[in-house]
C-alpha cells in the first residue's frame, strides 16, 4: 500500500506538468513561437577575427501560407565595414532578391529587436528540395553556415 501511494504521488506530480512547454510562461504570438524555433545566429569573421554577428529567421516555417514560392529569410546583422555590399547564398546559389528594411518593419515582432545600428534584410532564394545552408558575406568577411531544416 505504501508503494502504491508513493508511485501514485510521483505520477500525479509529473503528469500534472506534462501539458506545459517552454513557451507557456511567456506571452508570445504563434508566429513569435515559430520564429524562436527557426532562428539562428552566426559570427561574421575575417580569418580568425570576429567582425560582426548575423541572425536569420527562416520565414517559410513561420508564415507557410505567405512564403511558398521561394525560400525567404529575415536577416539582421551588425558588421564592421557595413558600407561594403552584403551578399547572401543559399546552398551555394546567390539570392534572387534582397530588400533592405528599416529597423521597425513587418518582421520586428518576430524577434523583438529593432536597433537602429543594425542592418535588416528580407532575402529570397529559389525553392530548394533539401535542407538549407545560408551564408552571409561581403568582400572581407563571411559568416559560418547557418543550417535550417526544410519545411515539408
Amino acid at each position: 500500500m505504501k508503494t502504491f501511494l508513493i508511485t501514485t504521488a510521483i505520477l500525479v506530480t509529473f503528469l500534472g506538468c506534462s501539458h506545459n512547454n517552454a513557451f507557456d510562461r511567456f506571452e508570445m504570438s504563434p508566429q513569435r513561437e515559430l520564429s524562436e524555433e527557426n532562428i539562428q545566429s552566426s559570427k561574421i569573421t575575417n580569418n580568425e577575427e570576429i567582425r560582426g554577428v548575423a541572425t536569420a529567421v527562416y520565414l517559410n516555417r513561420v508564415y507557410p501560407d505567405v512564403y511558398k514560392n521561394a525560400e525567404c529569410f529575415y536577416v539582421y546583422l551588425n558588421i564592421e565595414d557595413s558600407d561594403e555590399e552584403i551578399s547572401f547564398e543559399l546552398n551555394g546559389y546567390p539570392s534572387l532578391f534582397v530588400e533592405e528594411l528599416n529597423s521597425t518593419n513587418l518582421y520586428t515582432d518576430l524577434t523583438q529587436f529593432d536597433a537602429d545600428w543594425k542592418n535588416y534584410y528580407l532575402v529570397g532564394f529559389k525553392q530548394e528540395s533539401s535542407n538549407l545552408e545560408l551564408r552571409i558575406q561581403n568582400d572581407q568577411n563571411s559568416s559560418t553556415m547557418l543550417r535550417f531544416k526544410k519545411s515539408n
